[in-house]
């Protein structure tokens, strides 16, 4: 029977040695399966290491205020260290949602 390593569920790596581990994925040049298999790293758990490194955090709403006297000046969505996006018109309301559906949606590692 071959040997075969099975990750432990309960196995856990501390924020210190994820970071060295990241940093030694970014001097491996393998793909991110690659190299999770060589390290014997649960995939699913390593990308969302690297999801975390990368500010992994989606976009969410929050409350707004507008004060009724002030002028119109349309709408700014602020997406954590991306770019602004300003919506000037009703039109423009329908690609906003669109573009943040994409940037919610899940992606590969």
């Amino acid at each position: 029977m071959k040997n075969t390593y099975v990750p432990s569920r309960t196995r856990r790596t501390n924020g210190v040695r994820r970071a060295q581990i990241l940093a030694a994925f970014e001097r491996s040049g393998l793909s991110a399966a690659a190299f999770a298999r060589q390290q014997q790293l649960n995939y699913t758990t390593f990308c969302g290491w690297r999801q975390r490194q990368r500010g992994g955090n989606r976009p969410r709403f929050v409350e707004v205020e507008v004060s009724a006297r002030s002028e119109p000046t349309g709408l700014v969505i602020e997406l954590g260290r991306q770019p602004r996006m300003r919506i000037d018109s009703a039109e423009q309301i329908a690609l906003a949602a669109e573009l943040l559906q994409q940037l919610n949606a899940p992606r590969p590692c």
